[in-house]
């Protein structure tokens, strides 16, 4: 989920730029708005002569790139003389949107685009890909129904699907268990709510001197206590009801209350400064110098690597309504694009059935641990088998089938995130370390959501 972050004005200009450079005639928005029957059937392949070369960019590294490049070999394999896929890894996620902005301009964008979260409504505004709504009623490769509805829940626009997605992760509440049980926490001691683990971290820093909490300074976090409160992050609707959002949410209702709450922890020194990148709160954690930590289900690996203490993962404390409260996924989706041919199309399609089948998704979330995203996988007796000896990859399953689909776990869509989180990590961070009072740095960091949502608006001419 994590990514390089663009300055304010450098997001939105990349935005804005790609905006431009799209057609504006009304076949090029129907492709990309409508899920009628625009889309091309089996047959534009079927009628295809030769080999249908395609091409898919991506921004996975090391050995998440390893894993889906030996996915992309097998479809390969399966496909020879009808369909071959050159996929090629174009850096994080801002170099990968550069690049993807320059090729639209030279009409030479990939077939399929597996781009971060954080793009969605950049990728919905530039009328570049086909929805897979349209695509799955054209041809019957993939059952969207069979992938994660948390997940389906993020990439669905005004009620549209617009991507397929691919890898998952979610966020986690990590502990170490051998410090706990030091403070007197025991192992069925609940850490279900915010108020729960606010407490907990308290108990382990006055009793065993080490630091209670951390958490990446990352506004990821920052959304999900928003989303775990019940509560939109955008308004209005979280941007899901085709009105383009206008401001965001965290300095106010019970979104300000638990993002008040962690400071606090950061201010009373119980709380150690995870970092910008996450860096520093994994390797706090891996060293046993925290007890609690909020990170992604990506951590495992890391964790995996020799540790000496008992470590679990849990879910992520909530602190709203149930049936109206939970996690906002991260991780990638697949986008079709709209310019390819008809038989590119199609052979995209079954490309990103492929990626998402039952057998391909079981083993590339054992080689990554990203979370299967097709639901199917629970039915394998070898994946009963992994999650029985995983008990933490298991977790990550509950934590995904378990969030409510509702309008705040399907996070902020907007083309200017990028932006808005630029201006509110800064902010936060000088909430954290006491530099600013947390009044001031949310109205801020509001403020600057703002002027980033206007800099949007005004360059899609709305």
């Amino acid at each position: 989920m994590k990514t390089k972050i663009l300055p304010v004005l450098a997001a939105v200009a990349l935005v804005a730029s790609l905006v431009a450079c799209s057609s504006p005639s009304s076949a090029s928005k129907t492709a990309s708005t409508d899920s009628g029957s625009s889309a091309p059937g089996p047959s534009a392949l079927k009628d295809a002569k030769g080999v249908t070369e395609i091409t898919i960019w991506h921004g996975l590294g090391a050995a998440n790139g390893i894993a889906f490049q030996a996915a992309i070999d097998d479809f390969n394999t399966r496909n020879a003389k009808k369909i071959h896929v050159t996929a090629t890894y174009q850096g994080a996620y801002v170099d990968l949107l550069a690049k993807y902005t320059a090729a639209v301009r030279s009409s030479s964008a990939p077939t399929v685009l597996l781009a971060g979260d954080i793009a969605t409504g950049y990728l919905k505004d530039v009328k570049q890909s086909i929805p897979a709504a349209a695509m799955a009623k054209a041809n019957s490769d993939i059952k969207l129904t069979d992938l994660a509805a948390a997940a389906r829940n993020y990439y669905a626009i005004d009620g549209v699907q617009q991507a397929v997605p691919m890898n998952v992760s979610t966020p986690m509440l990590w502990v170490n268990r051998d410090i706990l049980r030091q403070a007197g926490i025991s192992d069925t001691e609940p850490l279900h709510t915010l108020d729960e683990v606010v407490a907990a971290a308290k108990k382990i820093k006055s009793t065993t001197g080490l630091a209670g909490f951390s958490m990446p300074d990352d506004d990821w976090y920052v959304e999900q206590l928003t989303a775990t409160a019940g509560q939109s992050f955008c308004t209005p609707d979280n941007g899901r009801t085709g009105k383009t959002p206008a401001t965001i949410t965290i300095n106010s209702g019970l979104a300000k209350t638990n993002i008040t709450k962690i400071a606090n922890l950061y201010r009373s020194g119980v709380a150690v400064d995870g970092g910008a990148d996450g860096n520093a709160a994994i390797s706090t954690f891996q060293a046993g110098k925290v007890g609690i930590v909020l990170q992604g289900s990506g951590i495992l690996g890391a964790l995996k690597k020799g540790q000496k203490f008992g470590y679990q993962a849990l879910p992520f404390p909530t602190s709203g309504p149930k049936a109206k409260s939970g996690n906002i996924i991260g991780g990638s989706a697949l986008w079709l694009n709209a310019k390819a041919t008809k038989a590119q199309q199609v052979a995209g399609w079954k490309l990103e059935a492929y990626l998402t089948s039952t057998a391909t998704q079981e083993t590339f979330s054992h080689a990554t641990g990203y979370v299967p995203i097709n639901v199917k996988v629970a039915d394998s007796a070898t994946q009963k088998a992994f999650l029985s000896a995983n008990p933490d990859s298991q977790a990550f399953v509950n934590q995904l089938s378990n969030t409510p689909v509702v309008t705040a776990t399907a996070g902020c869509v907007s083309g200017a995130m990028t932006a808005i989180r630029a201006g509110n990590i800064s902010q936060l961070q000088a909430a954290f370390s006491g530099r600013k009072s947390v009044d001031d740095a949310l109205d801020a960091a509001v403020a600057s959501a703002k002027d980033a949502l206007g800099q949007y608006k005004a360059q899609l001419g709305e």
